[in-house]
Protein backbone atom coordinates (compact mmCIF):
# COMPACT_ATOMS: atom_id res chain seq x y z
CA UNK A 1 0.00 0.00 0.00
CA UNK A 2 1.61 3.50 -1.11
CA UNK A 3 1.60 6.13 1.58
CA UNK A 4 0.22 8.06 2.80
CA UNK A 5 -3.13 7.03 4.46
CA UNK A 6 -4.44 6.46 7.57
CA UNK A 7 -7.07 4.94 10.42
CA UNK A 8 -9.57 6.36 12.15
CA UNK A 9 -10.00 5.23 15.32
CA UNK A 10 -13.80 5.60 15.31
CA UNK A 11 -14.10 3.60 18.78
CA UNK A 12 -11.87 5.49 20.64
CA UNK A 13 -13.53 7.10 23.73
CA UNK A 14 -12.24 10.30 26.23
CA UNK A 15 -12.04 11.03 30.10
CA UNK A 16 -10.48 14.31 31.31
CA UNK A 17 -9.03 14.07 34.38
CA UNK A 18 -7.76 17.18 36.21
CA UNK A 19 -7.23 19.03 39.61
CA UNK A 20 -4.40 19.98 41.84
CA UNK A 21 -3.89 15.64 42.36
CA UNK A 22 -4.21 14.45 39.27
CA UNK A 23 -0.82 13.58 38.38
CA UNK A 24 -0.26 11.95 42.18
CA UNK A 25 -3.65 10.34 41.29
CA UNK A 26 -2.81 8.80 38.36
CA UNK A 27 0.93 7.70 38.99
CA UNK A 28 -0.73 5.55 41.63
CA UNK A 29 -3.21 3.94 39.59
CA UNK A 30 -1.28 3.55 35.88
CA UNK A 31 1.38 0.97 34.47
CA UNK A 32 3.93 3.53 33.31
CA UNK A 33 5.44 6.73 34.70
CA UNK A 34 2.88 9.51 34.29
CA UNK A 35 5.97 11.99 34.83
CA UNK A 36 6.83 11.06 30.83
CA UNK A 37 3.82 12.62 29.77
CA UNK A 38 3.83 16.13 28.63
CA UNK A 39 2.20 18.25 26.09
CA UNK A 40 4.32 17.06 23.32
CA UNK A 41 4.79 13.61 24.48
CA UNK A 42 2.24 11.04 24.92
CA UNK A 43 2.04 8.06 26.80
CA UNK A 44 0.80 4.88 26.63
CA UNK A 45 -0.39 2.58 29.61
CA UNK A 46 -2.89 0.26 31.43
CA UNK A 47 -4.79 0.18 34.37
CA UNK A 48 -4.54 -4.15 36.39
CA UNK A 49 -6.89 -5.41 38.98
CA UNK A 50 -4.69 -5.82 42.26
CA UNK A 51 -3.91 -9.90 40.53
CA UNK A 52 -2.20 -7.91 37.64
CA UNK A 53 -4.59 -8.87 35.04
CA UNK A 54 -5.68 -6.81 32.31
CA UNK A 55 -8.76 -4.20 33.00
CA UNK A 56 -8.17 -1.70 30.08
CA UNK A 57 -5.41 -0.01 28.06
CA UNK A 58 -5.10 3.66 26.92
CA UNK A 59 -3.08 6.50 25.59
CA UNK A 60 -2.77 9.78 27.81
CA UNK A 61 -1.69 13.43 26.60
CA UNK A 62 -1.45 16.95 28.44
CA UNK A 63 -3.52 19.83 27.37
CA UNK A 64 -2.94 22.94 29.52
CA UNK A 65 -3.99 21.76 33.04
CA UNK A 66 -5.77 18.45 32.25
CA UNK A 67 -5.08 14.94 31.37
CA UNK A 68 -6.92 13.63 28.60
CA UNK A 69 -6.96 9.19 28.60
CA UNK A 70 -8.35 7.83 25.06
CA UNK A 71 -9.57 4.33 25.46
CA UNK A 72 -11.38 2.04 23.15
CA UNK A 73 -15.43 1.57 23.96
CA UNK A 74 -15.26 -1.45 24.87
CA UNK A 75 -13.35 -0.25 28.07
CA UNK A 76 -14.55 3.18 28.32
CA UNK A 77 -17.39 2.76 30.85
CA UNK A 78 -15.73 0.35 33.31
CA UNK A 79 -12.26 2.30 32.91
CA UNK A 80 -14.48 5.62 33.78
CA UNK A 81 -16.21 3.68 36.82
CA UNK A 82 -12.74 2.57 37.97
CA UNK A 83 -11.30 5.68 37.92
CA UNK A 84 -14.45 7.45 40.35
CA UNK A 85 -13.68 4.60 43.08
CA UNK A 86 -9.93 4.94 43.14
CA UNK A 87 -11.03 8.95 43.56
CA UNK A 88 -11.64 8.49 47.34
CA UNK A 89 -10.54 12.12 48.71
CA UNK A 90 -8.44 13.02 45.48
CA UNK A 91 -8.90 16.56 44.26
CA UNK A 92 -9.23 15.60 40.91
CA UNK A 93 -12.31 15.92 38.23
CA UNK A 94 -12.73 12.85 36.43
CA UNK A 95 -15.61 13.75 33.06
CA UNK A 96 -16.10 12.75 29.95
CA UNK A 97 -14.75 13.89 26.84
CA UNK A 98 -17.15 14.53 23.45
CA UNK A 99 -15.95 16.32 20.35
CA UNK A 100 -12.77 15.17 19.82
CA UNK A 101 -11.23 12.46 17.02
CA UNK A 102 -8.30 9.74 16.86
CA UNK A 103 -6.43 9.16 13.76
CA UNK A 104 -3.23 7.05 12.60
CA UNK A 105 -1.28 8.93 10.01
CA UNK A 106 1.43 6.54 8.27
CA UNK A 107 3.30 9.52 6.47
CA UNK A 108 3.93 13.18 6.96
CA UNK A 109 1.31 15.90 7.69
CA UNK A 110 1.63 18.95 9.18
CA UNK A 111 -0.25 20.14 12.21
CA UNK A 112 -3.49 22.56 11.63
CA UNK A 113 -4.30 24.72 14.37
CA UNK A 114 -7.13 22.55 14.93
CA UNK A 115 -4.89 19.76 15.62
CA UNK A 116 -4.37 18.96 19.48
CA UNK A 117 -1.80 16.09 19.36
CA UNK A 118 -0.10 15.06 16.93
CA UNK A 119 3.56 12.41 17.56
CA UNK A 120 4.76 9.07 17.38
CA UNK A 121 2.71 6.15 18.65
CA UNK A 122 4.84 5.53 21.81
CA UNK A 123 4.52 1.82 21.64
CA UNK A 124 6.38 1.37 18.48
CA UNK A 125 8.56 2.99 15.98
CA UNK A 126 6.77 2.11 12.90
CA UNK A 127 3.15 1.99 13.62
CA UNK A 128 2.30 5.17 12.46
CA UNK A 129 1.31 8.87 14.13
CA UNK A 130 -1.20 9.92 16.83
CA UNK A 131 -2.88 12.57 15.57
CA UNK A 132 -5.84 13.77 17.98
CA UNK A 133 -8.18 16.79 15.90
CA UNK A 134 -11.25 18.52 16.76
CA UNK A 135 -12.75 17.59 13.45
CA UNK A 136 -14.01 14.09 12.51
CA UNK A 137 -12.74 14.85 8.63
CA UNK A 138 -9.85 16.89 8.97
CA UNK A 139 -8.90 18.88 5.51
CA UNK A 140 -5.17 18.23 6.42
CA UNK A 141 -5.67 14.08 5.63
CA UNK A 142 -8.02 14.86 2.29
CA UNK A 143 -5.19 13.44 -0.04
CA UNK A 144 -4.70 10.57 2.20
CA UNK A 145 -6.37 7.20 1.72
CA UNK A 146 -8.18 5.55 4.59
CA UNK A 147 -7.52 2.07 5.53
CA UNK A 148 -9.89 -0.17 7.36
CA UNK A 149 -9.56 -2.07 10.64
CA UNK A 150 -8.13 -5.26 9.43
CA UNK A 151 -5.62 -3.75 7.47
CA UNK A 152 -4.43 -1.99 10.46
CA UNK A 153 -4.88 -4.78 12.66
CA UNK A 154 -2.80 -6.29 9.95
CA UNK A 155 -0.16 -3.77 11.00
CA UNK A 156 -0.39 -4.47 14.06
CA UNK A 157 -0.34 -8.04 14.12
CA UNK A 158 3.16 -7.97 12.06
CA UNK A 159 4.50 -5.83 15.10
CA UNK A 160 3.76 -8.00 17.63
CA UNK A 161 1.41 -5.26 19.29
CA UNK A 162 -1.71 -6.91 20.49
CA UNK A 163 -5.15 -4.74 19.46
CA UNK A 164 -6.03 -4.59 22.89
CA UNK A 165 -10.24 -5.16 22.39
CA UNK A 166 -9.49 -7.69 19.79
CA UNK A 167 -6.54 -9.60 21.46
CA UNK A 168 -6.79 -9.44 25.38
CA UNK A 169 -9.52 -10.80 27.76
CA UNK A 170 -10.00 -8.50 30.61
CA UNK A 171 -9.43 -9.99 34.06
CA UNK A 172 -7.40 -12.58 32.25
CA UNK A 173 -4.46 -11.65 30.26
CA UNK A 174 -0.95 -10.87 31.59
CA UNK A 175 1.14 -7.98 30.44
CA UNK A 176 4.33 -9.59 30.21
CA UNK A 177 2.80 -12.27 28.25
CA UNK A 178 1.59 -10.19 25.37
CA UNK A 179 4.65 -8.11 24.73
CA UNK A 180 3.94 -5.06 27.15
CA UNK A 181 6.84 -4.61 28.47
CA UNK A 182 8.38 -3.72 24.78
CA UNK A 183 5.72 -1.28 23.87
CA UNK A 184 6.96 1.46 26.07
CA UNK A 185 3.84 0.75 28.74
CA UNK A 186 5.37 -0.06 32.00
CA UNK A 187 7.48 1.46 33.60
CA UNK A 188 9.90 -0.30 36.16
CA UNK A 189 11.00 2.06 38.95
CA UNK A 190 8.14 4.35 39.38
CA UNK A 191 7.10 2.80 42.60
CA UNK A 192 3.72 1.03 43.01
CA UNK A 193 0.76 1.07 41.11
CA UNK A 194 -2.05 -1.64 41.29
CA UNK A 195 -1.06 -4.67 40.34
CA UNK A 196 2.40 -3.64 40.33
CA UNK A 197 3.91 -6.35 42.53
CA UNK A 198 2.58 -9.59 40.15
CA UNK A 199 4.05 -7.98 37.25
CA UNK A 200 6.91 -7.14 38.74
CA UNK A 201 7.55 -10.63 39.96
CA UNK A 202 6.91 -12.28 36.51
CA UNK A 203 9.71 -9.82 35.19
CA UNK A 204 12.43 -10.75 37.71
CA UNK A 205 11.63 -14.08 39.13
CA UNK A 206 11.53 -15.16 35.08
CA UNK A 207 8.24 -16.80 35.40
CA UNK A 208 6.98 -16.24 32.05
CA UNK A 209 6.10 -19.82 30.99
CA UNK A 210 4.24 -18.55 27.47
CA UNK A 211 3.92 -15.23 25.27
CA UNK A 212 2.91 -13.85 21.73
CA UNK A 213 4.86 -14.72 18.45
CA UNK A 214 3.74 -12.67 15.43
CA UNK A 215 3.96 -15.89 12.96
CA UNK A 216 3.88 -16.03 8.42
CA UNK A 217 1.14 -18.50 7.57
CA UNK A 218 2.84 -20.73 5.19
CA UNK A 219 -0.43 -23.33 4.33
CA UNK A 220 -3.45 -23.65 5.99
CA UNK A 221 -6.85 -21.86 6.84
CA UNK A 222 -5.99 -21.31 10.67
CA UNK A 223 -8.77 -19.41 12.76
CA UNK A 224 -9.14 -17.46 15.81
CA UNK A 225 -9.08 -19.52 19.17
CA UNK A 226 -8.02 -22.35 17.33
CA UNK A 227 -5.45 -24.53 19.36
CA UNK A 228 -2.52 -25.06 18.04
CA UNK A 229 -0.60 -29.00 18.66
CA UNK A 230 1.99 -30.20 17.47
CA UNK A 231 2.52 -34.25 17.60
CA UNK A 232 -0.74 -34.71 19.91
CA UNK A 233 0.50 -31.65 22.06
CA UNK A 234 -0.80 -28.68 22.42
CA UNK A 235 1.47 -25.58 22.28
CA UNK A 236 -0.06 -22.53 21.48
CA UNK A 237 -3.27 -21.00 20.57
CA UNK A 238 -4.01 -18.05 17.50
CA UNK A 239 -5.08 -15.29 19.28
CA UNK A 240 -6.17 -13.09 15.77
CA UNK A 241 -5.44 -13.62 11.73
CA UNK A 242 -5.42 -10.96 9.60
CA UNK A 243 -4.55 -12.05 5.87
CA UNK A 244 -1.30 -13.91 6.07
CA UNK A 245 0.00 -12.78 9.75
CA UNK A 246 -1.62 -14.03 12.86
CA UNK A 247 -0.75 -13.63 16.11
CA UNK A 248 -0.64 -17.20 18.69
CA UNK A 249 0.33 -17.32 22.29
CA UNK A 250 2.76 -20.02 22.67
CA UNK A 251 5.01 -22.08 25.19
CA UNK A 252 8.45 -20.10 25.17
CA UNK A 253 10.26 -23.12 25.26
CA UNK A 254 8.75 -25.03 22.18
CA UNK A 255 8.63 -21.45 20.23
CA UNK A 256 12.69 -20.49 21.06
CA UNK A 257 13.55 -24.40 19.87
CA UNK A 258 11.62 -23.80 16.76
CA UNK A 259 13.39 -20.42 16.35
CA UNK A 260 16.55 -21.85 17.09
CA UNK A 261 16.91 -24.46 14.53
CA UNK A 262 15.04 -22.11 12.43
CA UNK A 263 11.98 -25.01 11.76
CA UNK A 264 8.29 -24.55 10.51
CA UNK A 265 5.44 -24.97 12.83
CA UNK A 266 3.58 -27.77 11.77
CA UNK A 267 0.12 -28.51 13.49
CA UNK A 268 -1.22 -31.59 13.56
CA UNK A 269 -4.44 -30.62 11.54
CA UNK A 270 -2.11 -29.53 8.67
CA UNK A 271 -1.27 -25.78 9.26
CA UNK A 272 2.02 -24.53 8.89
CA UNK A 273 3.58 -21.28 10.06
CA UNK A 274 6.73 -19.63 9.98
CA UNK A 275 7.87 -17.42 13.00
CA UNK A 276 8.01 -13.75 11.65
CA UNK A 277 9.01 -11.84 14.61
Amino acid sequence: MSVPYFYKNSNSKFISIEGADSSEFLQNLITNDINNCTKDKVIYSCLLTPQGKFLSDFFIFKTKNKFILETHELFYENLLKKLKIYKLRSNVLISKIENIHSFIIFGDIEKDKNSIIFCEDPRRHNIGHKLIHESSNPKILESYNQINEDEYHEILIKNLVPFSHYDLEENKSLLLENNFQNLNSISWDKGCYIGQEITARMKYRALLKKKIYTLNIVSGFPQKDQQIKEKGINVGKIISVKNKSLLAMMKIEFAESKLKSNKHVESDDGILLDFAI
